[in-house]
């Protein structure tokens, strides 16, 4: 082998070259690596990663002090339902209603001609210090748009807040009236506890004995909750599984009662969120936050989609107007 100067020109040009190409290469494949480990992205199996809280759309902090919170961002240009929270300096605003107004392609915060008003009424969540304003409001076209509360403060004065969102061509969830995705869902059939097929600590073993294909198909409405209630922490979620439980034992026998965990493996999360594999019916569903209610009649179409925490009054008349 050739050494030191004494090796010819050729060889040298060789080595270099060499060297060269295999430099580039490393330097790839670690930027490569790089990007894998900066892009928690989902994995084919399912895992979903360093899986973050799905971010909410908030409002700017009103000259009233007053902030919004969005509970239903997967709409599109038509009639929906509305709700959202609402902050203040010193917690959750619970007036009894509040006033809505909608605006299409809000060129600033001071909002003006509104396209329509609504009345907003106030609902708790059961069990936690939450709550949420529901209306419906339509929005005739894509686009940017905002709304703005207006709520009576302890003062007896007016006092706003203003959300700012786009209205894309097309829901992520189905929407009313689609056909529902007949998803071969779980049951306590599959598995050998209920740990294995829900996060929270109420199991009800009645909300887990038909999948989602076999109750469409099975010539009853269902009701269908998706969500994960040990990671139920943020202001828009709610204890839906325990609503839904009531709703069942209010109506024994004349419907399908189904709950989803959002996540796939609850028995092995325990906690850490890190572990989670998100459920293949979300993804199936394409649900594009962690709280989802549907209700669906008996021919299989989709009569009734509630994104984030949807009272027991909600869920009710909805399922009544199906059976």
């Amino acid at each position: 082998m050739f050494s030191g100067e004494t090796a010819p020109y050729w060889w040298r040009n060789f080595t270099f070259a060499l060297f060269f190409a295999l430099s580039v290469a490393l330097i790839i494949a670690c930027s490569q690596a790089r990007d894998a480990v900066s892009e928690p992205e989902e994995t084919e199996s399912g895992s979903v990663g360093l899986p973050e809280e799905v971010p909410l759309i908030k409002g700017p902090v009103s000259e009233d002090g007053l902030q919004a919170i969005f509970a239903t961002p997967d709409i599109d240009s038509g009639r929906h339902r509305i709700a959202f929270a609402l902050i203040s300096q010193t917690g959750l605003v619970k007036a009894l209603s509040a006033t809505v107004q909608s605006f299409h392609d809000p060129q600033s915060d001071a909002l003006s001609d509104p396209a329509q008003t609504a009345l907003a009424l106030f609902h708790p969540f059961p069990l936690v210090e939450r709550g949420l304003y529901v209306t419906n409001l339509t929005f005739d076209q894509p686009g940017r748009w905002a709304i703005q509360a207006t709520v009576l403060g302890d003062d007896g004065l007016p006092k706003k807040a203003a959300l700012f969102f786009d209205v894309p061509a097309e829901t992520h969830a189905p929407a009313v009236g689609d056909i529902a995705i007949t998803s071969r869902s779980k049951t306590i059939h599959d598995v050998e506890t209920l740990s294995q097929l829900t996060t929270g600590s109420m199991q009800d073993e009645d909300l887990y004995q038909v999948s989602i294909g076999d109750a469409v198909e099975n010539g009853l409405p269902t009701v269908i909750v998706m969500a994960s209630p040990a990671f139920c922490t943020n202001a828009v979620c709610g204890p839906q599984v325990e609503v839904l439980r009531d709703l069942k034992n209010e109506f024994p026998g004349q419907a399908n009662f189904i709950h989803v965990d959002y996540y796939d493996n609850p028995h092995e999360i325990q906690g850490d969120l890190s572990r989670a594999v998100l459920s293949p019916v979300a993804r199936e569903w394409d649900i594009p936050s962690t709280e989802w209610s549907f209700v669906i009649d008996r021919e299989g179409v989709i009569a009734g989609r509630f994104e984030g925490f949807t009272p027991l009054e909600e869920l009710r008349q909805a399922l009544k107007r199906v059976l």
